[in-house]
Order: structure tokens, then C-alpha cells, then sequence
């Protein structure tokens, strides 16, 4: 198991060790945004640097899902240790981070698009 950056990244990372990275700065003209597809699916991610009066600071990422063009659902889940938190709350989170509930790994999926009726959004 991965407990540093670097031992992630030599685990998960690209092999030749190359990848971006992004500095967030405190206001909004230093938040990168970053548009990432993959067929259909489309995710605008706006990485904010949120607190910059010092009281909690902390980096948001703000993920904004499309489909085929059109505003669309992401459904999230969390891992840690191999669990998966398909509803991650506080009785449920193992952690938590500026008092949410919270999980090591958060991933967002993008794509096929349904109702709770089972009909299809687009």
C-alpha cells in the first residue's frame, strides 16, 4: 500500500515518471481548468485553492460532467484500503476532512446516463 506521493506514483504513476502538475494558487484567476475526454464523455475539472484566509485551506476539485455535449450526472464513490464507499457518510467514512466524511480515494464515473424511472437522460 501506497503512504507517501512518491511510493503512489512509483505504484500508479506513468512508468517513464512524467506528468503534469498543476499549482493552485488562492484566487480564482490562479485556478487551472482542465477538460478531460475520453470518447463521449467529457469532464471539466476547475482546481480551486479554497481558504485563503488561513482559517482551513484546502484544494478543491470541482468536476463538472458532460455527455455527448450535454450536462450530465457523475456518480462518485470512495476507497480506502480496498473497501469500497458507494455512500460514504458519517456512519459509514472511515475518516473525515474539514468534518465531512471522507475515504483515501474518491473516483467520479462519467457516462452512460439513466433516471432513477430507468429512462434514458441522453
Amino acid at each position: 500500500m501506497a503512504e507517501t506521493f512518491e511510493s503512489f506514483m512509483r505504484t500508479y504513476g506513468r512508468p517513464d515518471g512524467k506528468y503534469p502538475v498543476f499549482e493552485v494558487g488562492d484566487t480564482v484567476e490562479a485556478w487551472p481548468t482542465i477538460v478531460v475526454r475520453f470518447g463521449d464523455a467529457t469532464a471539466v475539472m476547475q482546481l480551486c485553492g479554497v481558504g485563503a484566509d488561513g482559517d482551513h485551506p484546502h484544494l478543491s476539485i470541482d468536476i463538472h460532467a458532460f455527455v455527448a455535449g450535454r450536462l450530465a450526472r457523475a456518480g462518485v464513490f470512495g476507497m480506502e484500503n480496498g473497501r469500497r464507499y458507494e455512500a460514504f457518510d458519517d456512519d459509514t467514512a472511515p475518516g473525515t476532512s474539514h468534518g465531512w466524511p471522507a475515504v483515501q480515494g474518491v473516483t467520479v464515473l462519467i457516462g452512460e446516463q439513466t433516471s432513477r424511472s430507468e429512462s434514458t437522460d441522453g
